[in-house]
């Protein structure tokens, strides 16, 4: 599998604007990158308003880049998965997967935020058991089973279409390689080294890891084995840009 590019969109920061975002996903369709990513946050604290005060809807966002876009995937880096109904989310993600054309990826983590899980009523306790559920049941509803019995939900003979044609691939950020392994088809870590992400390839060969990293940092990650990176280029989008076009896409 060819190694992976993709760029991390400014849906947010002070500056997020619609125009913005798509003058860099056109930049990333002109120039070859394979994929651009969307950030969310919700409702934050103090602590998280800078830059996560203004942030574009991140799943509205990618539906509208789906019409306006041939050829890049389109992904979450990351949907914070605690904070949403599963059931709301498998038939938003199912319905963007099948107008984008089977482009979507689904970046999923369990949240650091603690204000922003207080704001919606959700405990941040426990928020790694309620993540793996919704992954669960996602894939349940993906694979259109009518019933689930898990801890916080459960269904019998329910229906929901339209089943995804093939279902989004399930990223999963954060540090939890056992998460990856079990329930994901990608692990998409934030802050790794090296140095860490040889050591978990050593133990897990067939684990597909992609980073959000800095650009400075994809050679050593590369080097180090990793299957593609995500990179932040910053929140301006005439700098992003720029930078994307001094980037080398190899």
């Amino acid at each position: 599998m060819a190694f992976e590019h993709g760029v991390i969109l400014p849906n947010f920061g002070s500056g997020a604007t619609p125009q913005g975002v798509l003058h860099v996903t056109e930049a990333a369709e002109r120039l070859g990158f394979d994929s651009v990513w969307t950030t969310e946050h919700l409702l934050v604290g103090p602590e998280a308003v800078d830059p996560y005060a203004t942030v574009l809807d991140s799943l509205t966002v990618l539906a509208w880049l789906a019409g306006r876009t041939e050829r890049v995937a389109l992904g979450t880096s990351i949907v914070i998965l605690p904070l949403h109904h599963p059931i709301r989310l498998a038939k938003e993600t199912a319905t963007l997967q099948q107008i984008s054309g089977g482009r979507l990826k689904l970046g999923v983590g369990v949240g650091w935020h603690e204000d922003e899980f207080r704001s919606f009523g959700v405990p941040f306790a426990g928020r790694g058991r309620r993540t793996d559920e919704s992954i669960r049941l996602l894939r349940a509803l993906w694979r259109g089973e009518s019933s689930f019995a898990g801890e916080l939900w459960s269904f019998e003979d329910a229906t929901a279409r339209p089943l995804p044609d093939p279902p989004p691939e399930i990223w999963i950020g954060g540090r939890s390689v056992r998460r990856a392994l079990e329930l994901g088809d990608v692990w998409h870590p934030t802050r790794i080294s090296p140095d860490g992400l040889r050591e978990v390839k050593g133990e897990h060969a067939k684990l597909r890891i992609v980073p959000r990293t800095a650009a400075e940092h994809v050679d050593g990650l590369r080097e180090a084995g990793a299957d593609g990176v995500v990179v932040s280029f910053g929140t301006e989008p005439n700098e992003i840009v720029a930078a994307m076009e001094r980037f080398e896409l190899s």
